[in-house]
């Protein structure tokens, strides 16, 4: 739960990081603000959902973690093999 919050708050200050430096790339280029925004758009939503696929790793790697240990029997000496 710690670590679903904690992903969802970088990829979020990643992705307004990244319209941010768009934005400002966009700005001293010289480029339309039409442009400029589209560009800010384009690279926040590029890193949104670059962060979501991360978290959805991160989220089944846990879950894999969580149900193999619920598996390992007390005075069970087997090495969990891994698939």
């Amino acid at each position: 739960m710690i670590v679903r919050r904690l992903v969802i708050r970088l990829t979020l200050i990643a992705s307004v990081l990244a319209g941010f430096a768009a934005a400002a790339i966009g700005v001293a280029s010289g480029v339309t603000p039409n442009v400029v925004l589209l560009r800010a758009l384009i690279a926040f939503a590029i890193v949104l959902l670059a962060g979501a696929g991360v978290g959805l790793i991160v989220m089944r790697t846990a879950l894999r973690r969580y149900y193999e240990q619920g598996r390992i029997r007390p005075g069970d000496h087997r090495v969990p093999t891994d698939r």
